[in-house]
């Protein structure tokens, strides 16, 4: 009932549309689980889908818009809960009261940010968890790092950088900004979910609220953009890990890659700017990883876009200077790709509903479109050799 009014304050009568998809998916999971529950996954994934697209040709576009994340939240719930039903991570089927309240969890409703049914039901299981000294200072941590996103974000990233006649400057302005907005939400979901009790870990019968939604340095001075993937939304990044590219992983390593994009823009919906800079990230991540693998091999250094462990079987390790110089640079590009793609994120347009395919490509032609010609001259470069 407090994540209903939580919706209410925030969308009033429409929120109409997040408690008739939720009572819809209910009835879709109550139907594939009598009728056999190894469908439970994709018929719940199919269904949302069609909702989505329903949604985006049906509802006024404002006012899709205006509720677009908390759907985008209400939709990986769902089937997250139907994949785990599936594969037996859930075996007492959900009654609706549990399902419902899990959905409309006043901590995750508006902001999010995804968490694991299993997770929602161990804040009422027997282990409890007291306020001490450390609930209090993260909740402490993320409403400060919140707040000072979000004053980045409006007002001292353009205090530093005034817009002047080198473009690739002020796109890296426009696109930082962005960045920094996105980590304000980021900082309010976990202040949310963890006021609620919720993203603590358990070890040794300890209990330690360390959830990130998203680590910022890691992105602002990334290793490689299959990191700043990985670290931009940590718990989506988990749900679409766990419940698309380990389903789609047999077709192929680019196939589901593919595929995990193209769901993510999906969740994100019908819009051709997060189309386009979510499956060129596709193709970006893809061309990038395969690359240093193939660089990491004929090189035997540490230079993969993952970090490598302790104890790989490199020659060159990362404190070797070559190394450290290898992957500064390709630090540099992956700066260079976020200036790009974030550039479409500015706040140039007073559009409410998210640009046009046109005001899109102009964007990337303003630039020259460089950002996709470094990378087709990459995976070139990657076949020669």
């Amino acid at each position: 009932m407090l994540g209903l009014l939580a919706l209410h304050m925030f969308f009033q009568r429409n929120l109409f549309y997040l408690v008739l998809c939720c009572t819809l998916c209910y009835l879709v999971l109550v139907f594939t689980n009598w009728r056999n529950r190894d469908y439970c996954g994709v018929s719940m994934a199919c269904f949302i889908v069609a909702y989505l697209v329903a949604c985006e040709y049906f509802i006024q576009s404002t006012v899709w818009h205006s509720i677009r994340g908390a759907q985008i939240i209400l939709s990986m719930k769902v089937i997250g809960i139907a994949f785990d039903l599936t594969n037996g991570s859930i075996i007492e089927f959900p009654d609706v009261f549990a399902f419902f309240g899990y959905n409309f969890c006043v901590g995750t409703v508006i902001f999010g940010p995804w968490i694991s049914f299993q997770e929602y039901k161990h804040i009422l299981s027997q282990h409890r968890r007291p306020i001490k000294a450390m609930w209090v200072l993260k909740i402490f941590f993320s409403v400060s790092c919140s707040l000072l996103c979000v004053m980045c974000s409006t007002c001292f990233v353009h205090w530093l950088i005034l817009d002047n006649n080198f473009k690739y400057i002020v796109a890296y302005r426009d696109a930082q900004s962005f960045r920094f907005s996105h980590y304000f939400i980021s900082f309010l979901s976990e202040t949310s979910v963890i006021l609620c009790g919720l993203g603590a870990s358990h070890t040794n019968e300890e209990v330690k609220w360390d959830l990130r939604v998203s680590k910022p340095l890691q992105i602002e001075l990334p290793r490689s953009l299959v990191e700043v993937v990985t670290n931009w939304n940590i718990p989506m990044h988990n749900w679409l890990k766990n419940y698309v590219f380990k389903s789609a992983r047999p077709l192929g390593n680019f196939a589901a890659v593919f595929l995990t994009y193209i769901a993510s823009a999906l969740l994100h919906g019908l819009n051709f700017q997060l189309a386009a800079v979510l499956l060129s990230l596709g193709v970006y991540t893809y061309v990038e990883y395969v690359f240093r693998n193939k660089l990491a091999v004929i090189f035997e250094a540490c230079v993969k876009a993952k970090r490598c462990t302790d104890g790989c079987s490199h020659v060159y390790k990362h404190n070797h200077p070559y190394v450290i110089f290898t992957n500064v640079l390709f630090g540099c590009l992956a700066i260079f790709h976020l200036t790009y793609l974030g550039l479409m994120f500015d706040t140039s347009s007073q559009d409410e509903v998210g640009y046009s395919m046109e005001h899109t490509l102009k964007k990337w032609s303003a630039l020259n479109f460089i950002s996709h010609w470094v990378v087709l001259g990459t995976y070139l470069f990657n076949i020669m050799i």
